[in-house]
């Protein structure tokens, strides 16, 4: 992460998965963009790459928990099914 001269914190965590494109298929009605972030996800070959780009840490760690915690759903959920 880190901070440039608008204020804004970036993050981008890069996910090993089995199958990314399936679980950013199954995260697309959840990725937004609200006054205090911005969430891209991109599905590459056997990763998942979620970038954030927020106006503070508060929004950041929200973000990412929201994120972190969806993703480990579907990845579960993938399990049971």
């Amino acid at each position: 992460m880190a901070k440039n001269a608008a204020q804004e914190i970036l993050g981008e965590i890069r996910i090993k998965l089995e199958n990314p494109s399936k679980v950013l298929e199954a995260l697309k009605p959840d990725i937004e963009e609200t006054n205090r972030f911005k969430a891209e996800i991109i599905a590459e070959k056997n990763k998942l790459v979620l970038k954030i780009n927020a106006s503070d840490l508060s929004a950041m760690r929200a973000a990412l928990n929201s994120y972190l915690r969806l993703i480990n759903t579907i990845k579960e959920v993938d399990k049971i099914g």
